[in-house]
């Protein structure tokens, strides 16, 4: 414990993204680890939220790998347990002990992925508050394997989960982790983003665990908005399965993972706008065939607020997308996921185009937003209506609107697209000029409209 007249966290300035900063000098006093190893740099963020949800709840998503994969799908990638150390109480996670590799993420293909291995322990107090502790560990060697990507070594992370008694949890989370980064690997307009710790944070972790929290919440109808009174509870829960499968995928596809090989498509010296591919086939929920996928991410000096508004505004949209260029776009229906009702799914209909709808979901919280697409047929439409549950193959393709950091404030945004096709009666070559020519036209549009 920290000395009464020295705390260990030190409120930041109101408009710091940071709302507590770490007491480096007397977390050494306390840690037997000392400070990071030679190349290693620290980071270390805390954070409080209440979160819609049991203490029990946000213990299960945090200790089944598959569910913690599947809440935090934009920060997290390639995560597996290793080793069960501790299987804890029967039918509980009191004391449960587990072995965890995983790839922390950023919402761009330029941004490598920092690996990591560590247990994860989850312990029940007194009280009945929970702890979920994160930490790497020397005796982890055994699992270890040589690694070119960047590096993350969790010195004690987690959270404090307390039970309000309401059905909601007041949750603290820590990070505190040092860090071997690739610099070499770092987009330069992205520096400042990943160096200031923001983008791994604490800050982040719980906005969108509160986030996914209230979906649950708005997507299974205990929440409901008057305007989505006209869906059924049946096409509500297979509207919102289809839509999270589709974020899902878009976020796997739009990091930079060990399973990603993204390439500079543009030759160019104009590094503002430098255009990355990869090509993948065989993923599964998507058509059969050779997927060629473009990424890029801009700097833009409007908010991320305002970015978000204009990209998740369905009357923009004819101005920066080819497909929709000179058409109507109406949305048909409408569920609001959360108390922001720009938190929603949606499938949008274009006058031009009678074969081909586009399921939509608009997300957005104060550390970072996204709006992503899928085209989908009226068909498939109208079988998710009624409820009928069937394997939609989706190429999704959309924004990760990430807020600046500029100082020690948030400004500007860092927007990054992505857009994918199937490779057919086209060379591959042809391919990535056409994803590559989509992608610079519709951030060169944008960039005119928000700037």
């Amino acid at each position: 414990m920290a000395n009464a007249g020295y705390p260990l966290w030190i409120s930041s300035d109101s408009n710091a993204f940071h709302p507590e900063t770490l007491n480096f000098g007397e977390y050494l006093r306390m840690s037997q680890r000392g400070i990071p190893a030679p190349f290693f740099q620290s980071e270390t963020s805390r954070d409080i939220a209440t979160i819609r949800a049991s203490p029990i709840t946000i213990v299960q998503t945090l200790m089944e790998v598959d569910q913690w994969l599947h809440i935090f799908c934009s920060m997290v990638t390639n995560a597996q347990i290793l080793e069960v150390l501790s299987p804890g109480e029967e039918e509980s996670y009191k004391e449960r002990k587990q072995v965890i590799s995983a790839e922390f993420v950023v919402a761009t293909p330029n941004v490598p992925a920092r690996e990591a291995q560590f247990v994860r322990y989850s312990h029940q107090q007194l009280d009945g508050s929970w702890i979920i502790v994160d930490v790497s560990v020397d005796e982890l060697r055994q699992f270890h394997r040589p690694s070119t990507r960047s590096v993350c070594r969790k010195r004690p992370s987690g959270c404090l989960i307390r039970d309000m008694q309401n059905g909601s949890s007041l949750v603290t989370w820590v990070e505190n982790v040092d860090v071997r980064e690739k610099e070499d690997e770092v987009h330069a307009i992205l520096k400042p983003f990943v160096e200031s710790s923001f983008a791994f944070g604490a800050s982040r972790w719980i906005a969108i665990l509160q986030r996914q929290a209230e979906r649950f919440i708005y997507a299974t109808g205990i929440n409901i908005s008057p305007s989505d009174a006209l869906i059924s509870p049946e096409g509500r829960r297979s509207l919102t399965m289809t839509a999270n499968k589709m974020v899902v995928s878009f976020c796997n596809d739009i990091c930079n993972s060990t399973y990603h090989h993204w390439t500079s498509s543009n030759k160019t010296r104009l590094k503002t706008m430098e255009v990355k591919t990869n090509k993948r086939r065989g993923d599964p929920g998507k058509p059969p065939g050779l997927h060629r996928t473009a990424g890029c991410t801009v700097e833009l000096i409007s908010s991320h607020n305002r970015v978000f508004d204009y990209l998740s505004d369905i009357q923009n949209r004819p101005q920066w997308e080819r497909m929709s260029s000179g058409s109507s776009v109406q949305a048909l229906v409408n569920i609001t996921t959360g108390p922001d009702p720009r938190n929603c799914i949606s499938v949008l209909a274009m006058s031009n185009h009678k074969d081909i709808l586009i399921l939509q979901e608009c997300c957005t919280d104060a550390t970072g937003s996204y709006v992503i697409f899928a085209p989908i047929s009226p068909d498939v439409f109208q079988s998710m209506l009624y409820g009928v549950d069937q394997e939609v193959p989706l190429m999704p393709f959309g924004f990760s609107i990430l807020p600046n950091v500029s100082g020690s404030i948030l400004d500007g945004t860092l927007l990054t697209m992505v857009f994918q096709i199937t490779v057919k009666n086209v060379s591959s070559k042809q391919a990535v000029e056409v994803v590559t020519q989509i992608v610079k036209e519709a951030l060169q549009r944008i960039i005119e409209a928000v700037n």
